[in-house]
């Protein structure tokens, strides 16, 4: 493995492992995925009963790439995370936590693709900037 893409898998688990903490926590039972090829990074098991699928994107820099409008065109796709967690990891390496809808992902990758619906985006892959989510750290209670 290239160090380039082992510091990248690093940072990853770094995020997963983080959110996973976080919501521990907070009293939830928590189940990381494994792998390169899943749907979602984390699940969630509320004591309703219910499951909250997690897609985490974790950066060293002010961007996170998402690639969201590469895969969730169509605001009616049923499979798709109910949460996204954006972790920033700063220069002393303290991680912050923005957390958002499904819905309010596409919000935010809409305003910076500068679109006024969600539709397929196939120029490049999507990201939004650090900016664009300050509003969302650490609203854990949308889990």
């Amino acid at each position: 493995m290239a160090i380039r893409q082992k510091e990248k898998y690093r940072l990853s688990m770094v995020g997963e492992y983080g959110v996973c903490s976080e919501l521990s926590k907070r009293g939830y039972d928590v189940s990381m995925t494994m792998g390169n090829a899943k749907a979602v990074d984390v699940f969630v098991f509320k004591q309703d009963n219910t499951c909250r699928r997690i897609e985490v994107k974790t950066s060293r820099s002010p961007k996170f790439v998402t690639g969201f409008f590469q895969k969730y065109y169509d605001i009616s796709q049923s499979n798709h995370p109910d949460i996204w967690i954006l972790v920033y990891v700063d220069p002393d390496n303290i991680s912050h936590y923005y957390i958002l809808t499904h819905q309010e992902m596409g919000d935010v990758q809409m305003q910076r693709n500068g679109q006024a619906q969600w539709q397929h985006n196939p120029n490049g892959v999507d990201n939004v900037l650090l900016k664009h989510i300050q509003q969302y750290e650490g609203k854990w209670s949308k889990i």
